[in-house]
């Protein structure tokens, strides 16, 4: 397989909000997927070839006129994408009750024990959403449940729901690396079989022939805006879906989205300025 160097920039928006919030939007529609926040500096990663260079300086031109912004630009390799993302990686600890953890850390005296080797589809920027998404659903209690971590990126929602009881699991991601990372820490888990793997994206929910009872998403603000109406048709009456992986301005836009779709909000979280929004699913 082909690795992929990775377009880093990292970003200071004077004044900070809302421009940095705006920014996220803007670089998620030409190509970046992966953000954390460096103090006041926002730090975003695309693909080299999902990046669009001519949408990307548009954003910049954009972003220029309603605020003075700093930049600065540089080529990933892989392998030193992945050697920074490892020593910066630290273990989650979801309030004792979860921790998502590396291997080469010591496991949680008590709790879910989560093991996910670091590779390039998780974002350090997503710590927050990550927390607040475990939390979702270890508070959901998927006990007997039919559940979709999509988005998966590195499989971990998907891991926490079956070992919380899950019935059937089913984890989809675009992402070849997400993909088999998944798979590769579904094993590290002792979860093969229980736990089923999709490389695609919303459209292949058409192929599963399943409602799902919880549906988690943590991806960003314009996939969830987009694929909303298309993971409705998989949700369960009375079923949840689990939205994270935008900033608390973005809630109107998709709490709009959901109400055209028959959804209704039941709670909404900010952590670290990133937020989580659990919507029900009113169809009947």
């Amino acid at each position: 397989m082909k690795e992929s160097k990775y377009f880093q920039v990292s970003m200071l928006c004077l004044p900070v909000l809302p421009a940095r919030e705006v920014a996220v939007a803007y670089l998620s529609a030409c190509g970046f997927d992966m953000f954390e926040e460096d103090g006041d500096v926002l730090v975003a990663y695309a693909k080299e070839d999902e990046l669009v260079e001519s949408e990307y300086t548009s954003s910049l031109i954009a972003l220029r006129a309603i605020a003075e912004i700093r930049v600065e630009e540089k080529w990933m390799e892989s392998e030193n994408w992945n050697a920074k993302w490892e020593s910066n990686y630290a273990p989650i600890d979801v309030d004792g009750k979860i921790m998502m953890r590396a291997p080469f850390h010591a496991p949680p005296s008590t709790g879910l024990d989560i093991i996910i080797q670091p590779e390039m589809s998780f974002g350090t920027g997503h710590h927050p959403t990550t927390w607040q998404m475990m939390n979702a659903v270890h508070g959901l209690n998927p006990v007997n449940q039919t559940v979709l971590d999509m988005g998966c990126g590195t499989g971990a929602l998907a891991i926490a729901a079956s070992k919380l009881g899950a019935r059937r699991v089913i984890a989809i991601d675009n992402d070849e690396w997400s993909y088999q990372n998944t798979l590769e820490n579904i094993q590290r888990n002792d979860l093969v079989g229980k736990i089923e793997v999709i490389h695609g994206d919303a459209a292949s929910l058409s192929d599963v022939q399943c409602t799902f009872d919880t549906i988690l998403a943590n991806i960003n603000r314009n996939i969830l805006l987009r694929d909303m109406a298309e993971y409705t048709k998989f949700l369960a009456d009375k079923g949840t879906l689990v939205l994270s992986g935008f900033f608390p301005v973005d809630i109107p836009l998709l709490e709009k989205e959901a109400h055209a779709n028959g959804l209704e909000r039941t709670e909404s979280f900010e952590r670290e300025g990133w937020s989580c929004l659990m919507l029900v699913n009113n169809a009947s």
